[in-house]
């Protein structure tokens, strides 16, 4: 569809906001209602030309620049180059348009400060051809009115214009017909006429439109002349599958944005995302702490407003002050963000205000968290008592050892008999009911804008007393003088409050037994339980330690200050500068009651001892991050040729500093103050900084020849303080064709079946820094422990590496884009090759220099993979519509090349697994399989010992050495890649349908083709400590006896199950990932309350998983399903 140029005289400061302003405008229309006066004062304002022969286009600009008025118009049926003779003397603008129109079938009206531009209506002038006389309204879906919409009966050029209020008049010679209804940024909409006298037509938003503009944070271009991969998505379809989590409803968008499920954490409300796009770029590190997320290799790079942000200001922020994302995945797209783009770039944009009398916007959410507990399969207490009885727990050759356990297993009957059979899993939960609101005042005119946004959210987890409270407020002025220059300035400040519940880990009520009664018989709570005779350790009711005074609480604020200037120096120039400052302070206290359970141990039980029972820890951090950017842009069409340059340049300065000590022996859990303590813990405090700065020059250029063949070039300079001093900066680039092959003339005859076909392939390279500040410098602390004769002596605790370089990721990405029947079928298909090298990796030291590895570039990793996504149209007319979509992603891992550092880091793995002393229940963290890294093979491998399965002779396990000799003795040595859990194929699909303001949508995600290692049948089943709850499948295909043809092992069998092939499964998932309705009740009614807009949401998320490998999961915090009520009011 070609694009309208309609808000290059609207609001030409802000090409991209296409549909919104096109929506604002027609809100000005309505409340700015003038009468006709207006109109004839405004036709006789003069204007001045001298411009000779130029377009009218120029002549439109020049009317604008002199009167202030704004001329809208369809270039659609408008020829804006057509060239004119443009030379007035205190010429009236009635004049100046009647002359610039003539020859061309269009006419004017005035509109208040505005200039229509309509078709010319021929009058019906044969009087003894009965006429018909039309009238009828033209609105949105919203309900509000449309001005300037095209009227036309179809097929001649009869037609007419809506006017302020949206209304139209228009005299046929027939009481039958199709009229048509245009209007950009709109559907151009066919209504049958059938005599009536008045209609009431509602026009759709077309979406084709809406996306055709690219926004990359720092400029935005045009989607048809872009030859680089990105995927948009609006306010409306985020609120659709999420009200909450942005990054976990961006994977239903884009199928190759997925999250790594957290098994152990599972809904943990104060746990972190960990995502990729297009797979891994780096050797990743463990963990989900602050630090790990600022230097984690494979997270992509995140702009909000037009700023770089960390990961946790995206994941604490406010989703209703979202109006759109964009997800940048090539060279091409990521370009000129340089250093940062290796990972890809999500860019998020906030809503701005919208011009016009005071708006008030309010927003609520009513959330409630059930916890998912469909994963476990635990025994209740008669299956529990009965395995302990089969598996011989109650069994000794001791006569008087028998008769003690016997006893036991009696006590605990009679107690199952009496109906004690104690649900664990539901102790530490409930079903957690959080709330949401949102307030946003906006209002303003043409020159002056304001916005203030002010928003609360109260997040409970599944486990008691576990939440993630937020609290934001922000203010937005902009100042536009004779839209030439634009400031604008956002102040906000957040806070954000984190409690990890004191009910401790989940895994503990997993295992506790359902024999055993939480409280005794005066409704006491029980401390502990004694499991059996024949051991002395009691186990502790998991209950208790919630009864103490611990505390784990974690807070931030922030606050920034983004001001932005924009200078629009002519038509073809603009100077867009922006600065952003943000300080922020950490602060994380924990304290452990010395009550607690984990000082029964030996060494706090004497005197000492007992002194350093209770532990206080407090956690500081203060940073800082100044952000500063400029471009220059510069556009130009000539003829056929359009060419847009962008220049530009941005500096980054990071700083932070923080400060840690811990205090131990307290003399109660009541006295938790820091200054009850009795010492350090570690003797002194601890601290660290960091500072690092970058500053980059980056140019662009995007060259169109008609709209038919696409020309991207990108290049930037990077410089980074974090690099040695030998390779401080460093080149990125890209280069990108594309054809459109839709506006070729030999395709004309095909466009009434597919109407866009788009080809397009780039290449480039970009980087990423993602460490510490100081890895590539030398480091030195003081040592304190003595004194020397001229002060404090040194040491050396980093060694530095002046040649550290940047590592660079090359890309390849291959674009077809192709739209069937106007629409109703499109489809995208990528195909990308990224090769990352030049890897930061630790190289191995000798022992003579005192340090175990330093930093160096010695790695090489890649990435192929394709995208396939498709949408369609079930049912497309005036008010039912249903469409549908899918998607699918592939990625393959290769590790090309590894340094001798992490040869030596799987040297360590396999020598630990094989020098492990087997232990019955005990350490079996060393039994899982471990991360390693091998050249020619993925980092997310599984590396096992190849597995034949229990011999049915004698009940052991039969493995396969490297020379495929088979043997009973495992050694890491044979280990080999049995698997990977990165899936074949993964992606969505779904279906969303709208219907007289009722709306339904459905999305699911999937992946095939993966493996995974089943730790549940290890730690659960075949290894399982009896003295604990465990698994229902725990006595089921057991090796009890010659002949037995079983999975699991002699279950007299009591030696470690090590890491074996056995325990691989391929798993094909599918979840269910949202629901939603919505209804938006009608204008007509809620204006009679004085409302702009009512609309009520209902919406589930995570309502189930179906996966064919049956496991726990939520180990340390239960997964748990999402139920929202929503309500959103304007007026």
């Amino acid at each position: 569809m070609k694009k309208s140029n309609v808000l290059w005289l609207v609001l030409s400061k802000n090409k991209q906001q296409q549909l919104s302003k096109i929506m604002k405008l027609t809100w000005i229309f309505c409340v700015c209602f003038v009468c006709s006066l207006s109109a004839n004062v405004m036709s006789q304002q003069r204007v001045n030309m001298n411009l000779g022969k130029t377009s009218i286009k120029t002549v439109f600009e020049e009317i604008r620049r002199q009167t202030g008025k704004i001329i809208i118009y369809n270039d659609d049926r408008l020829g804006l180059e057509r060239v004119v003779k443009a030379d007035f003397k205190e010429a009236d603008v009635r004049a100046v348009l009647d002359k610039v129109l003539a020859g061309s079938g269009m006419t004017y009206r005035f509109v208040d400060d505005y200039i229509v531009i309509v078709p010319e209506v021929k009058a019906m002038r044969d009087s003894m051809v009965k006429q018909f006389q039309i009238k009828g309204k033209v609105t949105d879906k919203k309900g509000e009115v449309i001005p300037g919409v095209t009227v036309r009966l179809d097929s001649t050029s009869l037609g007419a214009a809506t006017d302020v209020n949206g209304e139209f008049s228009l005299t046929l010679s027939m009481d039958k017909g199709t009229l048509v209804f245009s209007f950009i940024g709109m559907k151009t909409q066919k209504v049958k006429y059938m005599g009536q006298k008045y209609l009431n037509v509602v026009m759709e938003e077309d979406a084709l439109e809406v996306e055709e503009v690219v926004v990359n944070g720092y400029f935005s271009k045009s989607k048809e002349s872009f030859t680089g991969n990105v995927v948009s998505v609006n306010k409306e379809e985020l609120a659709k599958v999420s009200s909450s989590n942005l990054i976990s409803a961006l994977q239903v968008f884009d199928p190759s944005f997925r999250l790594r499920e957290n098994v152990d954490m599972g809904s943990n409300p104060n746990s972190l995302p960990d995502f990729r796009i297009r797979g891994n770029s780096g050797f990743g590190v463990e963990g989900v702490s602050e630090a790990t997320f600022r230097n984690d290799p494979n997270l992509p790079t995140f702009i909000l407003d037009g700023y770089e942000v960390d990961v946790e200001k995206i994941f604490d922020l406010n989703i209703d002050r979202i109006e759109n994302v964009t997800i940048l995945k090539d060279a091409s797209a990521t370009a000129i963000y340089g250093s940062r783009a290796a990972n890809g770039v999500v860019v998020v944009t906030t809503k701005a205000p919208e011009e016009g009398k005071l708006r008030v916007s309010y927003n609520m959410n009513m959330a409630i968290n059930a916890p998912d507990l469909s994963d476990y399969n635990l025994m209740n207490a008669r299956e529990k008592l009965q395995a302990e009885l089969d598996a011989g727990l109650y069994d000794s050759d001791d006569l008087y050892s028998q008769q003690l356990l016997r006893m036991d297993y009696a006590e605990r009957l009679e107690r199952v008999k009496k109906g004690v059979n104690t649900y664990w899993l539901s102790q530490p939960l409930h079903v957690a009911v959080g709330h949401k609101h949102s307030l946003y005042v906006e209002g303003g005119d043409q020159s002056v804008r304001y916005g203030i946004d002010v928003n609360y959210q109260a997040n409970p987890g599944v486990m008691k007393k576990s939440s993630r409270d937020r609290f934001g407020i922000g203010f937005l002025l902009s100042y536009n003088l004779n839209n030439k220059l634009l400031f604008r300035n956002k102040l906000s400040v957040d806070k954000v409050k984190a409690k990890e519940s004191p009910y401790g880990s989940f895994k503990d009520y997993a295992k506790a037994n359902p024999y055993d009664q939480i409280y005794d018989e005066d409704g006491n709570l029980i401390k502990s339980y004694q499991p059996h005779v024949s051991t002395s350790n009691r186990f502790l009711n998991p209950l208790y330690e919630s009864t103490l005074n611990h505390k784990d609480n974690t807070t931030y604020t922030e606050w920034t200050d983004n001001f932005d200037f924009d200078w629009f120096i002519s038509e073809h120039f603009r100077l867009k500068a922006r600065v952003s400052y943000s300080e922020r302070t950490d602060k994380q206290e924990k304290f452990t009651d010395p009550e607690s359970a984990i000082y029964n141990e030996s060494d706090y039980q004497d005197g000492e001892g007992i002194l350093k029972r209770g532990e206080a820890y407090s956690f500081q951090e203060k940073s800082s991050n100044l952000d500063m950017n400029m471009v220059f842009s510069y556009n130009q069409q000539l003829g056929s040729h359009f060419l847009n340059a962008v220049l530009g340049g941005n500096v980054i300065e990071t700083r932070f500093e923080n400060e840690s000590y811990s205090v131990i022996g307290f003399p109660s859990g009541s006295m938790d103050y820091i200054s009850f303590g009795k010492e350090f813990k570690d003797l002194t405090p601890e601290g660290s900084e960091g500072l690092s700065r970058l500053v980059g020059l980056f140019v662009n250029l995007n060259y169109t020849w008609n709209n038919i063949y696409l020309l991207d070039l990108s290049g930037r300079l990077d410089g980074s303080s974090k690099f040695g001093s030998k390779k401080r900066y460093a080149p990125f680039w890209s280069a990108g064709i594309g054809w459109n092959v839709h506006n070729e003339k030999f395709f004309e005859g095909l466009k009434g079946v597919i109407n866009h076909l788009k080809l397009s392939a780039n290449v480039g390279a970009t980087g990423k820094a993602s460490f510490e500040a100081y890895e590539a410098q030398d480091v030195y602390e003081y040592y304190k422990g003595q004194w020397y004769a001229g002060g404090l002596g040194v040491i050396m605790n980093n060694m530095g590496n002046t040649n550290l370089q940047w590592e660079k990721t090359h890309t390849f990405d291959g674009n077809f884009e192709i739209q069937f029947l106007n629409g109703l079928v499109s489809a995208n298909m990528n195909y990308y090759v990224k090769t990352t090298k030049d890897l930061l990796a630790d190289i191995t030291l000798p022992p003579s220099s005192g340090f175990e590895s330093y930093r160096d570039n010695l790695g090489e990793l890649e990435n192929k993979g394709y995208e396939i996504s498709l949408r369609g149209f079930l049912v497309r007319d005036k008010d039912l519509v249903v469409n549908v979509f899918g998607s699918i992603a592939h990625n393959k891992n290769v590790i090309k090349k590894i340094s001798n550092s992490l040869e030596t880091y799987n040297k360590k793995v396999d020598d630990e697994q094989d020098n492990y002393e087997p232990g019955w229940g005990e350490a079996m963290e060393t039994a899982k399989p471990q991360v390693q890294f091998k050249e020619g093979q993925s980092t997310t491998a599984i590396y096992a010992v190849k597995s034949h399965g229990i011999n049915p002779m004698n009940g052991k396990e039969v493995f396969e050495d490297l020379k495929g000799n088979l043997t009973y003795e495992w050694s890491a040595a044979n280990k080999i890649v049995c698997g990977d859990t990165e899936p074949k194929v993964s992606g969505a699909f779904g279906a969303n349908a709208d219907w007289k303001g009722f709306n339904i949508n459905v999305s699911f995600l999937y992946q095939c083709g993966g493996q995974v290692y089943n730790q549940t049948l290890v730690d659960r089943v075949e290894d399982a400590n009896l003295s604990w709850n465990v698994d229902r499948r725990v006595l089921k295909g057991r090796w009890k006896e010659l002949g037995d043809h079983t999975f699991f092992k002699d279950i007299k069998n009591r030696d470690r199950t090590e890491v074996s092939s056995r325990f691989v499964q391929d798993e094909n998932v599918l979840q269910f990932k949202s629901l939603s309705f919505s209804y938006s009740f009608p204008t007509e009614l809620i204006q009679r309350w004085s409302l702009e807009r009512l609309k009520l949401t209902f919406q589930m998320e995570d309502i189930f998983r179906i996966s064919n490998v049956k496991r726990e999961r939520g180990l340390d915090y239960p997964f748990a399903r999402i139920f929202n009520v929503g309500l959103q009011v304007q007026f």
